[in-house]
């Protein structure tokens, strides 16, 4: 594996000396945070964080297009797979989406920085040859903030090679959408929001599940997320069908989104419905706050779509590491709701 680029070492300890917070230094408090993968393990480092803007030139005329290399001998990075991407969809605050790429020989470090957000740009070093190839490769986990805008974002990225000379910046457009699901309304203008939703967010890592018992007795979880269940066999869902849209941080792997919302997409629910909080597990964390909304899609002929969802019932709890669970009982009784 060659070295980091040795320039760029030192501008990172010139700004450290100077920095004002150790956050400032690390740069975790960024809209973005990335971490290199570490060989077959897996395992992740935080990459190296610089103020500033990112090094490199020739921004790519199709920000939206795969990288290629760069004439005339300059450092070049290809993107070879966007690992946990869907359709290049993220939500706010998803923590270890993947991207990996590969370089030319050259390229000892690869940059990485969204466009027009942060304060400054991650550098890692690249991973060992690939004799068969001839490249480089990288790989990387990429943490996305919670209070990041919707809407399309260009994750940068350059390579570097070993005297610090840097080449074609490229880029990859990524949807950042909402964490309670609207059409991605952020990017799609004209995307429709759902019918209606029971939306469930929390303050810190824990396992935390939304329960919702239904008027004819189901109770609807992460483990059991549809209010119509299949018969044997059918794989397509109703679109009338309610859903849970995730387990977030299940069994503590912790994904950063802390939201789990019960979204109707065509069809508004009618009946009254029993809502309810279920600490699966504390993660080891001593407390939890939470908040539950209501939402169903009202007429908004002002926006593209037509409709918005409007919140009508909102409410705050707290519980604690020792009423963790495991999904052995139903949770903490928030409200019945009554939709019409």
């Amino acid at each position: 594996m060659k070295r980091m680029a040795p320039i760029l070492v030192g501008i990172l300890g010139l700004f450290s000396g100077c920095s004002n917070s150790q956050n400032s230094r690390t740069g975790i408090d960024e809209p973005l945070v990335i971490r290199g993968v570490i060989g077959n393990s897996k395992a992740k480092s935080l990459a190296q964080f610089i103020p500033g803007q990112l090094p490199g030139n020739i921004l790519a005329a199709d920000a939206a297009a795969p990288a290629v290399n760069v004439d005339g001998g300059t450092p070049a990075t290809r993107l070879a797979s966007l690992g946990s991407f869907l359709e290049r969809f993220v939500y706010q605050g998803q923590n270890n989406v993947g991207v990996s790429g590969t370089a030319t020989q050259d390229v000892s470090s690869v940059a990485f920085k969204l466009k027009d957000l942060g304060t400054g740009y991650w550098v890692m070093p690249v991973g060992a040859l690939d004799v068969a190839t001839q490249k480089n490769s990288w790989d990387i986990s990429a943490d996305f903030g919670r209070d990041m805008p919707e809407g399309y974002q260009y994750l940068n990225f350059v390579g570097i090679d070993g005297n610090g000379n840097a080449g074609a910046i490229q880029a990859l457009r990524v949807c950042i959408a909402g964490r309670l699901y609207d059409g991605f309304q952020g990017c799609v203008a004209t995307a429709k929001p759902p019918a209606a939703a029971i939306a469930l967010t929390w303050d810190t890592n824990v396992d935390l599940d939304l329960q919702v018992l239904t008027p004819d007795g189901q109770l609807i979880e992460p483990k059991n997320p549809l209010t119509t269940p299949l018969d044997a066999g059918v794989t397509q869902i109703p679109a009338s069908t309610g859903r849970i849209d995730r387990d977030s941080n299940a069994a503590c792997v912790i994904d950063g989104i802390r939201e789990e919302d019960l979204v109707w997409a065509t069809t508004a629910p009618k009946g009254t419905y029993g809502i309810y909080v279920n600490l699966f597990d504390s993660c080891k964390q001593p407390v939890v706050h939470f908040n539950v909304k209501v939402y169903t899609a009202v007429d908004k002929p002002d926006v593209d779509a037509g409709k918005q969802l409007q919140s009508w019932y909102s409410a705050d709890g707290i519980l604690l590491d020792f009423q963790a669970n495991g999904g052995s009982s139903r949770g903490y009784f928030v409200k019945e709701f009554l939709f019409q």
